[in-house]
């Protein structure tokens, strides 16, 4: 696994807020619950919709194209938790935050 830097603060995201970022050639959905951010694979399994630029609903990442839903630290479908997307682990360092992929 390699470590990549997504953000020079952690204030950048804020509290229910998800963003798009890149980490080693991979878009990722970060995002922000309970004061925990976390990050999940940003292409959504169902047609290629980018979970980074959806919205976070009752707790989960929302995908913009046809609202499926994501648990945003586990990558688990909210409805069918055999199905999801990849989770990647998420360190805040004294320079920033990185995703380990």
């Amino acid at each position: 696994m390699n470590w990549y830097k997504v953000l020079d603060d952690a204030s950048q995201i804020g509290e229910g807020q998800l963003m798009e970022a890149n980490a080693g050639g991979r878009t990722i959905a970060l995002s922000k619950v309970n004061g925990v951010i976390c990050a999940i694979d940003g292409v959504c399994p169902h047609e290629g919709g980018p979970l980074g630029k959806g919205d976070i609903e009752n707790g989960h990442v929302t995908c913009p194209w046809h609202g499926y839903e994501f648990q945003p630290c586990t990558g688990k479908d909210a409805f069918n938790p055999a199905r999801g997307v990849e989770s990647f682990p998420v360190e805040e360092r004294e320079d920033g935050v990185y995703v380990g992929v």
